[in-house]
């Protein structure tokens, strides 16, 4: 039976760096220091690729280029799947147990590179100081609980039966595996997705989003640092058309983790169940694509508390969260007051450049997602069914930037109430009876995170068993956001994915291909005792 002397993982603790001079400090120090003019090679095989065709990476604060990085095409593609096929064999035949022990090399990186990590994240994506710092205390909880869950499925037992020993194995995926992972978690979602198939034995071929090269960049510096093999992880960069098709049609791809958009999941789907092309196995496939996330308000609640619940859940990351809470329906009789209260805490935000202290929220990461969220904006302000109650305003000659906003929403069907946006804006619908609440949810099809919040308790009675049904991380009086690991296992069914649960044991089962091995230790044809003593 695998043993290994790992303990259950403490969660990382949560600090705020603008509440800390010591933090402040070392966090302002790590953001001078990140490199203004970087041509990011792609790492193939271990070693660094160029190609022909550069792009730009632009700061989103302020619209300025930190650098430049590769597009890939279908010649890199082939290179970064070969690395990783001929990597397979020797890193599967590695005991879990080493494999292990190589991630614990890593995390041990990762914690001493914690300052340069958040600032590059702010500088590169335009978060916060604390969106980083969450963030980052996000991925090593990834990469501890990740050790300690295989640990726990490697240990897993079949039961003994009579005349026979039975004998589980957790083997690699055949092949090899892709990732390819979104700029609004570059570091928590893009490492822990190519890093969870890399510790169950598979070799992966990634490409984080277009928008967090540098951020992908990091994880391959630190994998190098830890000693890992060349071809375990191999990083391939750029938009996805010209160089994902070539991995997504291999014949032996056997497994694809994905965070992105519906569109993209659906798209990659059609790649990977086309009977056009050939393939040896039936690939895995994990999604998650996002959501429309509601909060339900009943009339008796705290105001105050539920208006920080809102702004919080709606404005943190700028709105750039899968779980971002982007439609509020409020019980009609507390409304006025609650409007007032989410008023006061919406004008009390301050948007400027991630990396001032001051800052509570940032830029929106690129133009376009600036022009998608500003559209929105623009038909409500035309829009006779809705009204922009705060916010509304943006601007983008120094940087991306989208004040919160927050749109009363007059009728029961609408675009704001449906579409997910992905950007600092809500909708505040309200309702007469819990009944509406639930029809307006159900208009859609996203099911990732919702909230209830209420202090009577025969309401949350009647509606906690129906609106859980409706998200795959469900809240009762608190935010839409702030999934933990090994806390919340996160992920939702519907368009919002394959509900794998990133953060949970049995997210580890999607890349690891069981086997049982039955060995009978009894014959038929056994001689009795005495006859056996006869025939001495």
């Amino acid at each position: 039976m695998f043993k290994l002397s790992l303990k259950v993982p403490n969660n990382e603790m949560i600090i705020n760096p603008k509440d800390s001079d010591q933090e402040w400090q070392k966090y302002s120090e790590a953001v001078k220091k990140v490199p203004r003019n970087l041509d990011i090679p792609m790492i193939i095989n271990g070693k660094k690729v160029f190609s022909q065709n550069k792009v730009k990476n632009l700061n989103p604060s302020n619209g300025e280029a930190i650098g430049s990085y590769q597009q890939a095409d279908a010649t890199h593609s082939q290179l970064a799947i070969d690395a990783a096929l001929n990597a397979k064999e020797k890193w599967a035949s590695l005991s879990p147990a080493t494999r292990i022990q190589k991630f614990r090399d890593l995390e041990n990186i990762l914690l001493k590179w914690k300052y340069e990590l958040c600032a590059v994240s702010s500088v590169e994506c335009g978060y916060n100081s604390y969106e980083t710092y969450v963030e980052w205390a996000e991925l090593m909880d990834f990469v501890r609980f990740n050790n300690y869950f295989y640990a726990d499925i490697l240990s897993e037992q079949l039961g003994d039966g009579w005349g026979e020993t039975n004998q589980i194995q957790m083997r690699p995926l055949k092949g090899f595996t892709c990732a390819v992972t979104p700029f609004n978690f570059p570091q928590a979602i893009g490492y822990n997705l190519p890093l969870v198939m890399a510790l169950t034995g598979n070799t992966v071929v990634w490409k984080p989003s277009d928008d967090a090269v540098m951020s992908g960049y990091m994880l391959m510096l630190a994998l190098d640092e830890a000693g890992f093999p060349p071809g375990v992880i191999n990083m391939i960069t750029g938009d996805g058309k010209p160089c994902l098709p070539t991995v997504l049609t291999h014949p032996e791809l056997t497994a694809v983790n994905f965070t992105g958009s519906f569109q993209t999941a659906r798209a990659f789907g059609n790649y990977l169940y086309n009977t056009e092309y050939p393939r040896a196995n039936f690939p895995r496939y994990v999604a998650e694509t996002g959501g429309k996330d509601f909060l339900v308000a009943d009339s008796d609640i705290d105001v105050i508390d539920t208006a920080r619940c809102i702004i919080q859940g709606a404005f943190g990351r700028s709105g750039q969260k899968c779980s971002a809470n982007s439609v509020a329906l409020i019980h009609e009789t507390i409304w006025p007051e609650l409007r007032s209260a989410l008023l006061k805490e919406t004008d009390s935000l301050i948007v400027c450049n991630a990396i001032e202290r001051k800052c509570d929220v940032g830029p929106v990461i690129n133009e376009r997602q600036f022009n998608k969220i500003t559209s929105y904006i623009d038909r409500a302000k035309n829009d006779k069914n809705c009204k922009i109650i705060a916010g509304g305003t943006y601007e983008k000659n120094n940087g991306f930037y989208v004040s919160p906003t927050i749109i009363e929403v007059y009728v029961d069907k609408h675009e704001l109430l449906s579409e997910e946006i992905f950007g600092p804006v809500i909708a505040v619908r309200t309702y007469k009876k819990f009944e509406d609440a639930v029809s307006i949810i159900q208009q859609h099809n996203y099911r990732l995170t919702g909230s209830v919040i209420s202090k009577n308790e025969n309401f949350l009675e009647q509606a906690v068993p129906v609106l859980s049904q409706l998200a795959g991380n469900f809240y009762v009086n608190r935010k839409t956001t702030g999934a933990i690991v090994n806390m919340q296992p996160f992920g939702g069914d519907g368009a919002s994915g394959t509900n794998g649960k990133a953060g949970g044991k049995w997210y580890l089962l999607n890349f690891i291909s069981q086997g049982t091995i039955t060995r009978r230790n009894l014959k038929s044809t056994t001689a009795s005792a005495l006859d056996k003593i006869s025939q001495y």
